[in-house]
Parts: structure tokens; C-alpha cells; sequence
């Protein structure tokens, strides 16, 4: 069995598309995935599947949100060993707690084309700052999400593809749960 990471885009946010934690789990183990288990509200999954394919897990998880709840919510999967490489993969030489408040990682479904990476290329450097590896981008904001011009862009529209941000507490949370048996 794999251990995967479920990151659902947009749950229980603003008072749209709510999902109920326990429901959440319920519909995980009716898809026949063991040792389901969450993290807040935000959609976070932890959960074991033999399934080998990243891509099928997204298809049937968000196919299965949709018939249950009836609307459709964007999945990203990574395995515990990427979500540990994109926690160790972090550009942000940080070392003081504040600093790390905020740091987000934002999950992309797909790696972007080097055309879309040049099109964020001018939000890289500013007061905030982004980096893409990979599948993952990190964003270091200079005071807080909420107040950053940056939190307006449509990084996903110009990346080409979709995402979901995880803060860095939560992600170091969601992967301590996901390394317990």
C-alpha cells in the first residue's frame, strides 16, 4: 500500500462547498482506501491505496465528490515521499518561526511549459516572492497573504494548470499525520 496526500481545492471556504469532515472519510473508504484520515477542514486526506496511478485517485476521488455532494472540486495527489521533497525542496533560506508563517506551497496538478513559466516570471522577485520546482511553488509573502497584490493574480491561468495552497504549518501537519501508521 502507498501512502497518498489528498489536497482538495476550495472546500468549506467562505461558506461554499462544504464537506463535512467525517462524510469526507466516509466517501474515501467507500472508494475502498484504507486508513483514511483528515487534517481541518480545508481538505486534506491522508489515505492508502494499492492504486499506483496518481491521476486515476484524482479522477475517481473528485468523480466520487461530485455524485456525493454535488459539485466538483479539484484533487491533487502526491504520495508522503513528494510531499516530503517539497517540503525539503523549500528555495526560502528562513530561520526565524515568524518567517515561516508566511510560506505557502502551492500543488500543481501538472509541471507548467517553460512559456508559463515565463509568464509569472515578474511576480518571481518583488516584495513577495515565488518559486516553481517541479510541481510545486513556493510563495514567500512579505506580510501576509491577504495583504499581498500577489494573492490577486491568477498564477493558475497563467501557469496552465490547476493548483491548490497549503500554508506551511499545515503542510508540516498533513505530513506528520500521513508518516503515523
Amino acid at each position: 500500500m502507498i501512502t497518498y496526500i489528498a489536497l482538495l481545492r476550495g472546500i468549506n471556504v467562505g461558506g461554499h462547498k462544504l464537506i463535512k469532515m467525517q462524510e469526507l472519510k466516509a466517501l474515501f473508504s467507500s472508494l475502498q482506501y484504507e486508513n483514511v484520515r483528515t487534517y481541518i477542514q480545508s481538505g486534506n486526506v491522508v489515505f492508502e491505496s494499492g492504486e499506483t496511478s496518481a491521476g486515476q485517485l484524482a479522477e475517481a476521488i473528485s468523480r466520487g465528490i461530485e455524485e456525493t455532494f454535488g459539485f466538483e472540486v479539484p484533487v491533487i495527489i502526491r504520495t508522503l515521499e513528494e510531499l516530503e521533497a517539497a517540503i525539503a525542496g523549500n528555495p526560502f533560506p528562513l530561520t526565524q518561526p515568524e518567517e515561516f508563517k508566511r510560506l505557502y506551497v502551492s500543488f500543481l496538478e501538472t509541471e507548467p511549459a517553460a512559456e508559463a513559466l515565463e509568464k509569472i516570471r515578474p511576480y518571481e522577485d518583488g516584495a513577495d516572492k515565488l518559486c516553481v520546482h517541479g510541481k510545486e511553488m513556493y510563495t514567500l509573502y512579505e506580510v501576509s497573504v491577504s495583504e499581498s497584490p500577489l494573492f490577486k493574480v491568477p498564477l493558475d491561468k497563467l501557469l496552465g494548470t490547476t493548483l491548490t495552497a497549503r500554508n506551511w504549518n499545515t503542510l508540516n501537519k498533513v505530513a506528520a499525520l500521513a508518516r503515523k501508521p
